[in-house]
C-alpha cells in the first residue's frame, strides 16, 4: 500500500512512528529515510535507531524555512541523495516490509525532488514494500495513487499563541 499523510495539523509523523512501532512489534524489516530533521534531535530518532530491524537515513537535515542561512539550492542539493536511495531500494530485490518517507511531501511542495521521478519510484517500492509518505502539501499526484491519505487538520495549536515547540510534543 501507498499511505500518505499529510495536512497543516499535528500528528503525520507521530502516525508514521506508530506504525513503525505496530510493524516492528509483528517483526517487519522497516526503513525510515528523513528529511529536514538533524540527527539526535528528535525524541523518535534517539528511540528507532536503536531498535532491531529498523534501518535509519537522514538526507537535507535543515530545511530553509526554518533554519536560516540555509538556501533552497543547497536543500534541492541535500536531496538529492535520498532520491538516491530510494533508486537503490527499487533495484534490488524486496529488503524492507515497511518504508516510511518523512517530510517528502515537502520536498516535493518545495520543488525539491522531481515529482513525476519520485512517483515513479514510490509505484516500483510499493510492488514489495508498504510505503508512507508524510509532510504537508501531498501533491495531488501523489494522493491520486496513494491507497490511504490521512489530512491532519489543525484546529488549534498553541503556536498560534505563542508557545514554542516543546521537547517530547513537537520533537
Amino acid at each position: 500500500m501507498i499511505i500518505v499523510n499529510t495536512g497543516d495539523g499535528k500528528g503525520k509523523t507521530t502516525a508514521a512512528i506508530g506504525q513503525i512501532i505496530r510493524s516492528l512489534g509483528q517483526g517487519f524489516k522497516v526503513c525510515l529515510i528523513q528529511l529536514f530533521k538533524g540527527e539526535s534531535f528528535y525524541g523518535e530518532q534517539k528511540i528507532l535507531t536503536k531498535l532491531d530491524n529498523l534501518d535509519f537515513f537522514s538526507f537535507s537535515k535543515e530545511h530553509p524555512f526554518c533554519i536560516k542561512g540555509v538556501s533552497l539550492q543547497e536543500a534541492a542539493e541535500r536531496c538529492k541523495p535520498a532520491l538516491e536511495k530510494l533508486k537503490e531500494l527499487a533495484n534490488e530485490p524486496k529488503k524492507y516490509d515497511l518504508i516510511v518517507l518523512e517530510e517528502f511531501n515537502i520536498s516535493l511542495r518545495d520543488n525539491f525532488i522531481n515529482k513525476n521521478e519520485f512517483i515513479g519510484l514510490v509505484k516500483a517500492l510499493s510492488e514489495k514494500s508498504d510505503i508512507i509518505i508524510t509532510g504537508r502539501g501531498a501533491p495531488q499526484e501523489l494522493t491520486d495513487i496513494a491507497d490511504l491519505v490521512t489530512e491532519m487538520k489543525e484546529i488549534k495549536h498553541p503556536y498560534n499563541k505563542g508557545v514554542k515547540a516543546r521537547k517530547g510534543i513537537e520533537f
